[in-house]
């Protein structure tokens, strides 16, 4: 396999609050390779997004922190502790962001073409009339029609769809090595949905970047990922391909996020779903944090958990009774 494009090490983000010290991110270690898709998957509360936003280092310092002894090297050079000026510098240009919610992320007040064009002039030292051109291009690539009229427009005369389009665009505009997909089809109907990732996956391959794809929508990853990491409770749970998550998974959490999809096979079935909530992370609960919702807790689940290499690359499970 190629050297690792994004390479996170032990990354632990602490939000240091008055009610305490949450442990959003704990200790997470993943690789992301050049024209690859890493999906991070895994319930809300997680911390899948806290992973992404602290990558670009997005999160409001304090009461967040990227804890000491924590790595994240992007093309070989560490970006936890380079400065602001150098991340500013890495953003929308060698890596791109599409955020959960198009609507709140666009700015009202402004133009698509102004929004395009911002980063266009920043990164690229265009000019207002080039990187209205480009703005114009960027916008047919991402198949929205009439790009030369939807360029003036505001985002609220846009359907959510085209609005995530955008989006997508604004990520291109600079041709970034890598682009972090934040929940990028949340709140659209299957429909767009599925053009959307058809979109993704297409200009993946056209732009050879890789991506890293947060959701938490199974579907999703089965249909454009390449590797999957299985978040939960701040840790990484599971690891593999999405065939070996698919059709062998090591962790009981990884099993129940399966189980809990509906089956065409059984119309009318009642829905499998996994007791409880995940856990407080001012308090993650001592040993394996999944062992409270675990039908196969047992003894030996009360001390912490390490991840268990298995067999395959990269594969791995953070329980004692994954390679059982």
């Amino acid at each position: 396999m190629t050297e690792a494009l994004l390479s996170v090490r032990d990354l632990r983000t602490w939000f240091h609050t008055d009610q305490g010290v949450a442990k959003a991110v704990d200790g997470v270690s993943f690789d992301v390779h050049p024209g690859e898709t890493l999906g991070i998957v895994g319930e809300s509360g997680c911390g899948k997004t806290v992973t992404s936003l602290s990558i670009l280092q997005l999160l409001p310092q304090p009461p967040a922190k990227i804890e000491a002894g924590s790595s994240i090297r992007f093309a070989g050079d560490e970006l936890v502790g380079i400065g602001e000026k150098r991340m500013r510098a890495l953003r929308g240009n060698e890596i791109a962001m599409i955020f959960q919610e198009p609507m709140s992320s666009l700015n009202p007040v402004y133009t698509i073409g102004d929004q395009i064009g911002e980063a266009l002039r920043l990164h690229r030292r265009m000019d207002r009339k080039a990187a209205r051109a480009e703005a114009i291009r960027l916008l047919a690539e991402v198949g929205i029609p009439e790009p030369d009229r939807r360029v003036d427009e505001y985002p609220h005369q846009l359907s959510g769809g085209m609005r995530q389009r955008v989006m997508i665009a604004m990520s291109l505009s600079c041709e970034p090595k890598l682009l972090i997909a934040d929940e990028p089809t949340t709140a659209l109907d299957v429909t767009i949905q599925a053009q959307i990732l058809e979109l993704l996956a297409a200009l993946r391959v056209k732009h050879s970047m890789a991506v890293l794809l947060i959701t938490h929508d199974l579907g999703v990853v089965a249909e454009v990922c390449d590797r999957v990491v299985v978040m939960y409770a701040g840790q990484v749970v599971e690891t593999g391909t999405v065939f070996e998550i698919f059709s062998d998974p090591r962790h009981p959490y990884t099993r129940g996020l399966l189980d809990s999809l509906p089956s065409v096979d059984d119309p009318g079935q009642r829905l499998v779903s996994i007791p409880g909530t995940v856990p407080n992370p001012t308090g993650w609960p001592a040993g394996c944090r999944f062992r409270d919702r675990c039908a196969r807790a047992g003894e030996g689940c009360e001390a912490p958990q390490e991840l268990v290499a298995l067999a395959g690359e990269g594969r791995a499970a953070r329980c004692w009774r994954a390679e059982s």
